[in-house]
């Protein structure tokens, strides 16, 4: 079940940047988070009372209300800004660059130990993606300067996602930590609506289109993957995590390709593939490991 609810959590997530970057013209980037994510809280909160699960949220603690303002709040500004800039491809591939970032992030904030199998993911997925970028903005409509704040949100996800094992480990109740989490990702939204972009007046003649699309947005693309995604924390090792989350790279091309008609070539297969093997290898060379010594 949390192999699946991850699996899940990927594809969902994949779908988010061609989602955020179909209408990412028609709203303002404090509309697209602030509407996505209050959306999104509405919903799982629903379900979180109807479960009963909406009580005792003290017991939790403030863990739970920082880890919604870092991620999805702030991260969400970051990631749909570089999209406005940037391509859904190299977004998705950014994305899933996670699995490997997290485990150096736990050795520089943690002072965890690191394998060397995980040094070397992490430069060859790095390679990947840097590959990919590349090729995206001589065809694929990606710029540098979108990929640096693509870049930024993925590394705020990371730190947040440190933040979200330990919950998970401590209190599990997936419902409610993602319902405070999604709350306090609308507020950002809403900050920076009201104190930076200033909309007057706010969501107007937004088109069928794009009604539909950021309810997708809010309930498909952040109440299913960021509740899964908790779900699952509480029973998966690190590294069956980062295994799954690999499929957000080639999902977010797929998609991309077949929605919104952005190129794909040859080359950026090759990135695509570089970045899955680079999040791969420690895995891989655990289990070699593993089956020399017969563990």
């Amino acid at each position: 079940m949390p192999v699946s609810a991850l699996i899940l959590a990927s594809a969902f997530w994949a779908s988010t940047m061609i989602a955020n970057k179909s209408i990412v013209d028609d709203l303002m980037i404090s509309e697209l988070a602030m509407g996505r994510f209050a959306i999104g809280a509405l919903a799982m909160w629903s379900i979180a009372v109807l479960a009963g699960q909406g009580r005792r949220l003290r017991e939790i603690g403030w863990r739970p209300v920082l880890l919604g303002i870092l991620d999805p709040g702030i991260a969400a500004i970051f990631i749909i800004w570089g999209l406005t800039l940037s391509s859904a491809v190299s977004g998705a591939v950014l994305l899933s660059t996670q699995p490997i970032l997290m485990p150096l992030l736990g050795w520089l904030v943690l002072r965890e130990s690191i394998r060397g199998s995980v040094v070397a993911g992490a430069v060859v997925a790095f390679a990947g993606a840097i590959l990919l970028v590349h090729g995206q903005e001589d065809h694929g409509g990606g710029s540098m300067l979108g990929d640096v704040f693509l870049t930024i949100g993925v590394l705020i996800i990371c730190g947040a996602q440190l933040i979200a094992r330990r919950i998970a480990q401590v209190h599990g109740r997936a419902m409610a930590v993602t319902s405070i989490q999604l709350t306090m990702a609308a507020l950002v939204g809403l900050f920076v609506m009201i104190a930076v972009e200033r909309p007057t007046p706010p969501f107007v003649d937004m088109d069928p289109k794009v009604v539909l699309t950021l309810l997708y947005l809010g309930v498909i693309g952040s109440t299913g993957p960021f509740f899964l995604y908790n779900y699952a924390l509480r029973f998966l090792t690190v590294g069956m995590v980062s295994l799954i989350l690999t499929l957000i790279g080639p999902l977010g091309a797929l998609m991309s390709w077949l929605y919104l008609g952005t190129e794909v070539t040859l080359l950026d297969w090759i990135a695509i593939s570089v970045v899955v093997i680079g999040v791969l290898l420690p895995t891989i060379s655990e289990r070699r490991l593993s089956g020399r010594y017969g563990f």
